[in-house]
């Protein structure tokens, strides 16, 4: 009786055992995959140039630049600091010439839909957002915010918000008005988002993202 019993417990310790080791491989396989995620934040300055930001084991690597009829640049990146709200700051340049600033918006939760901040010297700032696709050409349907810009920055109050309309968004609210300055919130669905849509003497001077 004592033999079968010693012979249950072994084989139940042993059973035991090759369970925790499944789990812990399981977790490590899942957790090598989670750190080695590839994303590409894109977005648009207004000189534009569009830009895919490069984000890849847990850090943003590089920013891709391209413009039509212009060769692409790559700009390096290196990891800055953190800001004073707690986002990862990162900094690179454009032909060793002109100072970039990426800043992680999503305070290093960075995934599909996250935001992005991009600043270089004399083109002013934009803001992106992330996506598994590396596609920051014009229209591209799987990262909206990217091609709302594109499409609503220079163009007239009247344009702007036929555009809108055809593209699923609705009007929200406004969020600011001056004599020269309107900010409109405007949201969508599938997917959900909101962006900012900023007009300067009834032109579209630049669009964010809402949060």
């Amino acid at each position: 009786m004592d033999r079968n019993r010693n012979i249950r417990n072994g084989a139940t310790l042993l059973l035991t055992g090759l369970a925790t080791v499944g789990l812990v491989l399981s977790e490590a396989v899942f957790s090598s995959a989670s750190a080695t995620q590839q994303l590409f934040c894109n977005g648009r300055m207004n000189n534009g140039w569009t830009y895919s930001a490069q984000f890849l084991n847990g850090r943003f690597t590089e920013i891709r630049w391209e413009r039509s009829g212009q060769p692409p640049i790559v700009s390096n990146l290196s990891f800055q600091s953190t800001n004073d709200a707690r986002q990862p700051v990162y900094t690179g340049s454009i032909m060793a010439a002109t100072m970039v600033t990426l800043v992680d918006l999503s305070r290093g939760n960075v995934r599909p839909g996250s935001p992005i901040s991009v600043t270089a010297e004399e083109w002013g700032t934009s803001q992106g957002t992330c996506s598994l696709s590396s596609d920051n050409s014009t229209g591209n349907s799987s990262d909206w915010f990217t091609d709302a810009r594109q499409n609503l920055i220079g163009s007239n109050g009247n344009q702007a918000r036929r555009w809108l309309k055809r593209n699923n968004f609705f009007f929200n609210q406004t969020v600011e008005h001056t004599n020269r300055r309107v900010v409109e919130r405007w949201n969508r669905k599938n997917p959900n988002g909101a962006i900012n849509v900023i007009f300067v003497n009834n032109l579209v001077s630049d669009v964010v993202m809402a949060r």
